[in-house]
């Protein structure tokens, strides 16, 4: 025998009702079952918001009422034929005016106690079953089960105890009597949630109660199995709502679900598994949506597998309230005293947790109970208040995280795992608390974090690729190249286990935000369709709400705006990967508090292609550093603007003119006098510098500018060239001397003894810095190790292709740092 359990969305329209229909009567003819249902959906909610309008003389009740009247009737004239919806009509009416008689009830006696609340809570379920029973009925024969006949419970009202020595002979009985009487076996459909005190009182048994019922039901008949028809596909890994990547557990111990039931997870009720696991009978959690899912089996055996962890599940809306003092500190029986006077209090305490010192202990509350918790806490410990000797903490607003797993018993280092995880994501933990079965693992954090830290300790323990949420800034040459990559490389990266979204893109008007990731073959049209204004302030708070994992901002400007939001984006928990130069070459003291603030927030500053675009430039001098070597000496070409025209610069034509040439074919920035000052190969030898352990600032660097003094300060215009051309002679006579000396020219950059200076230098015929060619930058590293010979790093050190890349090499870096 099955036991068939629906309700929630399963009973929201009568087409889902024929949709249970369709399920309960293939069930039916594989064996005997029997069904439980709850009220239809939202019904129970708006029963007890009548009562509560009844209570106060609201008339609104009455039309409330007549709400509800009609949502029936409108079932019975749809899920009925006429003949037979005449005579169940005529039943939901009785029962109807049994309602409204209740309600007119409350409202004269102008209050609606617990007893009141359960009577009028019951008609949901028994309108609910004695409908459903009708529809099966036109095809199979079936019957209504008013579980007030077999559910005996004491008169706790509103959430009664049962009584299972009566419940069970009382549930023997009838279906024994039921099934025998005749020969075509009928289909009981009993409503769920409700039962009776002895002397025939209406209880109800606690909200979603109804899984209960089938439990004691199943347990009391010694069912083959329940099954739980819902709207998931079984027992996720988290709740997908907070988690995406959650995924269904194709099976799991009772014990395994009673934890995480009892932490949150809204796909059974806590005390529903209590009777399954006294008979040992199994749990099938099954989708009313999508019948053929295999769902998920709850059982005694434990699946086999490595996998430590089962699930996560949360509870929000807690109050974590820590008592303190050295009087507590080797006393026997405080924890005896608090939970006495709480329990007096009817407070339940969710987690408890005690320092080894006995100086604190903590414990979390519902919201709801904080000030009975309290007042229940100063009453009790009121003599060690008085005397100073006792402190009472209070921190609203923290939810419980707890990771269950059968397997996390006796596995060394789960716990490191969890609280690592969270650490490194920069959640912080109020509270620990772990079983001694060791099958749960639970912390107490801020309510804020919940969704963050249930999608980080999901991808520590279930995922078997790595998460990268992107969004990238600047998707003019560079962002849009770089975005034109990754949208070809995306097989790549999922292959290698990377699996790297863009949510975001900006430009300097608009940014566009999409927590499941922007399509990257029409990013152009949706940044186009966007009506949010371009902010980075604005931004960074915007991101932070999308509560992402692992993500990573990407600068691919030359904007300062952008980098001022730095530092709202690492308290957004972002990374930052750039290409754009003026973080690096902010004032020390600026500069420093950034990097500081990565470190505390365990953030990763990716900046490979700030020198040399995609040349392992920075790297190199990193790995030199971290290696034990000693830097003396790094020189070399870092401007692919000035490496062009040096190398172009042979006297048959003059230097102005190769200047136009370079600006025409897009060589130089859109004002070549940026190449031309000399400042850009100051800021990357700046931040050589600092990368070496050099706490110099932008003004330490001595720079010679190619700009004359009389250029340097007008508007950008075409007539730049002309007046450049007016100080030819003098390039031409420094070309002269060099070549005089069989030498070229090269504009070059050098770090040595603590130094940085930028400027023309004449270079040797078989110097490595004379033999570039086009673009190319060439930086040379003479170090203890490399005295001789220098380490040499050459290549093309500019264009949007290569730059790219660079940046596509730091998002390759920061995946191979995450962990797993």
């Amino acid at each position: 025998m099955k036991i068939l359990k629906f309700g929630g969305s399963s009973l929201a329209t009568t087409d889902c009702i024929r949709g249970v229909a369709r399920i309960v009567l293939e069930e039916a003819r594989r064996g005997p079952v029997i069904v439980v249902l709850s009220a239809f959906q939202g019904v129970t909610n708006q029963l007890l918001d009548c009562a509560r309008l009844a209570e106060k003389n609201d008339r609104r009740y009455d039309a409330a009422w007549k709400k509800i009247a009609s949502r029936h009737h409108s079932a019975v004239d749809s899920l009925l034929d006429r003949r037979r919806a005449i005579r169940i009509r005529s039943q939901v009416d009785t029962l109807l005016g049994d309602l409204h008689d209740a309600l007119h009830g409350v409202q004269l006696l102008g209050h609606s106690p617990p007893r009141a609340l359960d009577l009028i809570a019951s008609f949901g379920e028994r309108l609910c079953a004695l409908i459903v029973a009708a529809h099966l009925a036109r095809v199979h024969p079936a019957r209504f089960v008013d579980a007030r006949q077999l559910v005996v419970t004491d008169n706790q009202f509103t959430n009664a105890n049962v009584i299972f020595s009566k419940t069970n002979r009382a549930a023997r009985r009838y279906f024994t009597d039921l099934f025998q009487l005749r020969r075509r076996r009928p289909i009981p459909v009993v409503t769920g949630f409700i039962g009776s005190t002895s002397d025939g009182q209406t209880t109800t048994i606690g909200r979603n109660g109804s899984d209960y019922t089938a439990a004691i039901l199943g347990a009391a008949l010694g069912a083959s199995v329940i099954e739980i028809w819902t709207d998931v596909d079984g027992v996720l890994s988290a709740d997908p709502k907070a988690v995406a990547p959650a995924f269904v557990l194709p099976r799991i111990t009772y014990e395994e679900a009673m934890e995480l039931s009892y932490f949150g997870a809204k796909v059974l009720h806590p005390a529903a598994i209590a009777p399954a696991v006294a008979r040992r009978i199994p749990l099938l959690i099954k989708n009313t949506f999508h019948p053929e899912a295999p769902g998920t089996l709850i059982s005694g055996d434990r699946s086999d597998g490595d996998q430590l962890a089962k699930g996560i599940s949360s509870i929000a809306g807690l109050t974590l309230l820590t008592i303190r003092g050295l009087s507590m500190v080797g006393v026997p029986g405080i924890a005896e005293r608090l939970f006495r006077a709480l329990a007096s209090r009817g407070v339940n305490v969710i987690l408890i947790s005690q320092a080894s010192s006995e100086h604190t202990i903590c414990f979390a509350v519902r919201e709801a109970d904080t000030a009975l918790a309290i007042a229940a806490v100063r009453h009790e410990f009121r003599f060690e208040f008085q005397n100073h000797l006792t402190s009472l903490d209070e921190k609203p607003n923290q939810a419980i995280v707890a990771v269950v797993g059968d397997e996390m018993k006796g596995h060394p280092g789960v716990s490191g795992k969890v609280f690592g995880a969270l650490g490194r994501h920069n959640i912080n933990i109020s509270a620990i608390a772990q079983g001694a079965s060791e099958r749960n693992i639970s912390c107490v954090i801020d309510v804020a974090q919940q969704a963050r830290a249930l999608n980080i300790i999901h991808q520590a323990f279930f995922e078997v690729r790595k998460r990268l949420a992107l969004v990238v800034i600047g998707v003019g040459n560079i962002g849009g190249t770089l975005l034109r990559q990754m949208h070809e490389q995306r097989a790549y990266l999922l292959a290698r286990g990377f699996d790297v979204t863009v949510v975001g893109v900006a430009n300097s008007k608009w940014f566009a935000l999409e927590g499941n990731g922007i399509n990257l073959a029409r990013w152009r049209e949706r940044l186009s369709a966007s009506r949010r204004r371009m902010d980075p302030q604005v931004l960074a708070r915007e991101i932070a709400k999308l509560e992402l994992t692992d993500a990573a901002v990407v600068d691919c400007t030359a904007a300062d705006s952008i980098v001022k939001a730095y530092p709202e984006f690492v308290r957004a928990n972002l990374h930052i990967i750039t290409p754009n130069k003026r973080a690096n070459v902010l004032p020390w003291r600026q500069y420093a508090a950034l990097m500081e603030l990565l470190r505390k927030r365990q953030k990763y500053f990716l900046d490979e292609a700030n020198v040399g675009a995609g040349l392992p430039i920075m790297s190199t001098l990193r790995d030199l550093i971290a290696s034990g070597d000693v830097i003396r000496k790094v020189e070399g070409i870092f401007s692919g603007t000035l490496s062009y025209l040096f190398n172009s610069f042979d006297g048959s034509m003059p230097f102005s003119a190769l200047v136009r040439t370079a600006y025409q074919t897009g060589l130089t920035e859109p004002d070549p006098r940026d190449d031309l000052s000399g400042q850009d190969v100051a800021r990357k030898l700046l931040i050589l510098a600092r990368q070496s352990g050099l706490k110099l600032e932008i003004a330490d660097v001595h720079v010679e500018s190619l700009v004359p003094r009389s250029l340097a300060l007008k508007p950008f215009s075409h007539r730049f060239f002309s007046s450049l051309a007016k100080h030819d002679c003098e390039m031409e006579e420094r070309l002269k001397r060099a070549q005089s000396r069989r030498a070229v020219l090269r504009y070059v950059g050098t770090l040595e003894g603590g130094r940085a200076r930028a400027g023309i230098r004449e270079f040797p015929h078989d110097h490595p810095i004379a033999a570039t060619k086009g673009s190319d930058n060439i930086i040379a590293f003479t170090t203890k190790r490399y005295s001789r010979t220098p380490l040499v790093v050459q290549g093309p050190g500019a264009g949007a292709d290569v730059t790219a890349m660079g940046v596509f090499s730091d998002i390759l870096k920061l995946l191979n740092y995450l962990p797993h």
